[in-house]
């Protein structure tokens, strides 16, 4: 449904973190939806520009979105030394199925996006991301990614977890089942990447998802960006690897090409290698829940 705001009138969405804090905008014209999963909105707003809403939870906005995505995508396929084939959970906004398409080296892009109408409303709202799901290189599966790394025979050189809050449908895209499938499909050399939450908001989630990566992967980094849209506008992600160094100080890779940055505006080769200097805090916290003082 399309709904204009009367002229001078503003649409209030608010979109709250805790009982006395959130994010709210003003739009002056909103689209809603109703897919088998899920309430999907999308805000016309004069600061953010367009916004992609999910279930009352802020997915994607013009404002911000590069940064999230760019970090998302870039860091794990940097950190590869070939990634061919690539394998997205979510992300049918498009955004870091784009990013990763800038990589010449990939060959095969999977997008395994459960829900189509995500993909029918961005090609409407955002055609210039719906365009990325025609490019030869990929193939996009509506099913549920859960299901599908169990079953799949598959393996791919990065798997990229694009996922809402780990609530809902979502949920299983965080537990130990999820991992060791991804584990499974993954190649030896290759590497899983995912976004983890608020490190000031979810901080319980983030120790916990980080033993049960330890426990499915030989190698685990996290590293964090700012994404203002989101909750407390500081975002955390993982990498869990078998065999592959995340050593950020090996980059850039020889042999990889690097034409990519002229495209991107909030990645570098700098801002990867800075991500993964973590806070003093959270240092302390996953030295104390593995009794250690490394």
């Amino acid at each position: 449904m399309d709904t204009p705001v009367g002229s001078g009138t503003l649409y209030w969405f608010i979109e709250r973190h805790r009982e006395d804090t959130g994010l709210f905008m003003g739009a002056r014209r909103v689209w809603t939806y109703r897919s088998n999963f899920q309430d999907i909105a999308v805000l016309e707003t004069e600061t953010w520009g367009r916004v992609l809403v999910l279930d009352g939870l802020v997915q994607m906005t013009d404002r911000d979105e590069f940064i999230y995505h760019e970090m998302l995508a870039h860091v794990p396929l940097m950190t590869h030394p070939d990634p061919r084939r690539v394998l997205i959970i979510g992300g049918g906004d498009g955004g870091v199925l784009r990013e990763v398409l800038r990589h010449p080296e990939v060959t095969r892009a999977v997008l395994c996006e459960i829900d189509p109408m995500v993909i029918e409303v961005v090609r409407r709202h955002w055609p210039e991301h719906g365009a990325v799901f025609d490019d030869p290189r990929v193939q996009v599966l509506n099913e549920d990614g859960n299901q599908f790394v169990q079953t799949t025979y598959e393996r791919y050189d990065v798997v990229i977890v694009d996922s809402s809050d780990p609530v809902s449908y979502s949920r299983s895209l965080f537990s130990p089942h999820f991992l060791a499938a991804v584990r499974r499909i993954v190649y030896p050399s290759g590497l899983y990447a995912t976004q983890c939450m608020s490190l000031l908001y979810h901080l319980d989630f983030v120790k916990g998802f980080y033993r049960q990566l330890q426990a499915a992967f030989s190698n685990v980094a996290l590293y964090t960006a700012p994404v203002p849209s989101y909750p407390t506008g500081w975002w955390n992600f993982a990498m869990g690897s078998i065999e592959l160094s995340f050593d950020p100080d090996r980059l850039p890779l020889k042999g990889r090409s690097i034409e990519f940055l002229r495209l991107t505006r909030y990645y570098s080769l700098e801002i990867h290698r800075s991500a993964f200097t973590l806070p003093n805090f959270l240092v302390q916290e996953l030295q104390y829940a593995h009794g250690t003082d490394r």
